[in-house]
């Protein structure tokens, strides 16, 4: 018994070191910026991958046909999908109210191509359509509104200082997901969903 027990944790020891190493095998995940106008610096999310991570853009950046780089090795086995996800806001000239754990219109996951130096081209977000967002009643916004930023934004949705026939309601792109997953056994699972915030009103 005392043998088999040695030899079984021996065992064990082993497929442990050989499931962390399949593992790691690929590593790192980069976020590239695209032109002037999107995010400053790359964005890096290293090994051991969480199964989800939240990010935030800043006012003004932008992460539509930024690159996804895939570092490591073991790459052919992994695959990429993009998921949009918009959301309502209140504008009041500059401050906004966002409703972003409200209702929000979400496309399905949308595979992306990846390229031979393993790179993923994200695509340009004014292309997928986000035409989606349920519709919703005039007294459901209210109760959100005032749910969320009180009476004072439930005024400035109401006209409070509003032209005659203007609504300071919108809806725009709140969040980019970035799923990867990994090709074990005939099966995809997931190695990690990467939550991108962005900002909205501006």
């Amino acid at each position: 018994m005392g043998k088999g027990r040695i030899e079984m944790k021996y065992f064990v020891a082993l497929l442990m070191i050989g499931l962390s190493n399949y593992s790691y095998a690929f590593d790192r995940i980069t976020l590239i910026p695209d032109g002037k106008i999107s995010f400053q610096n790359p964005i890096n999310y290293n090994a051991p991958f969480k199964k989800a991570y939240f990010s935030e853009l800043e006012a003004g950046d932008n992460l539509s046909q930024a690159t996804v780089m895939l570092h490591g090795k073991d790459r052919e086995n992994y695959r990429v999908a993009l998921q949009l996800e918009t959301s309502l806001s209140v504008n009041a000239e500059g401050p906004h109210l966002d409703l972003t754990e409200w209702k929000h219109c979400t496309t399905k996951w949308h595979r992306l191509k990846i390229a031979d130096n393993h790179t993923v081209l994200l695509p340009n977000f004014d292309a997928v359509n986000v035409d989606c967002f349920p519709e919703v009643t005039h007294d459901e916004i209210n109760a959100a509104v005032l749910a969320k930023g009180g009476e004072e934004w439930v005024r400035i949705l109401n006209g409070e200082g509003w032209p005659e026939g203007y609504s300071p309601v919108e809806v725009s792109l709140s969040t980019a997901r970035i799923k990867i997953e990994k090709l074990i056994n005939t099966q995809w699972q997931v190695v990690t969903v990467i939550n991108i915030a962005i900002a909205m009103g501006c």
